[in-house]
């Protein structure tokens, strides 16, 4: 009985599904990097808005943000912070803290090819004014 090459097809089996397995790693390692770079967003304009505080407030000792400019501050400093195509950012402010909300949006590589649409990364930071 010839068995040579009968070792062919496990081989090419065993290459194809390690491969797959490389692909699948590669799209979980670049959506965390989408988390990453949303989060680092998020917390630049969160920090950025927290230092808008309110002129009249400060001169009488408060620490309180001015709502509208904190809101304004925070959403260009997260659209400017690792900028990425398609990032939508929100922010809301009061006088004692301004949140933002970023949203990115990865494609997959390998599992995308498979059928397996984009993932949405929505990323909320906050921030308060402190003296420091």
């Amino acid at each position: 009985m010839n068995e040579r090459g009968s070792m062919l097809p496990m081989l090419g089996a065993l290459i194809f599904t390690g491969l797959v397995v490389l692909g699948l790693a590669l799209d979980i390692a670049l959506l965390g990097a989408t988390y990453r770079r949303a989060a680092f967003a998020a917390d630049t304009g969160a920090e950025a808005g927290a230092a808008v505080l309110s002129v009249d407030d400060a001169y009488a000792g408060v620490l309180a943000l001015d709502p509208a400019q904190a809101e304004g501050v925070a959403v260009e400093a997260a659209v400017g912070a690792r900028s990425a195509a398609g990032r939508t950012v929100s922010a809301s402010a009061d006088p004692a803290r301004v949140c933002i909300t970023v949203v990115d949006r990865y494609e997959p590589r390998l599992i995308g090819s498979l059928g397996i649409g984009p993932a949405t990364v929505t990323v909320t930071a906050c921030a308060e004014p402190g003296r420091g």
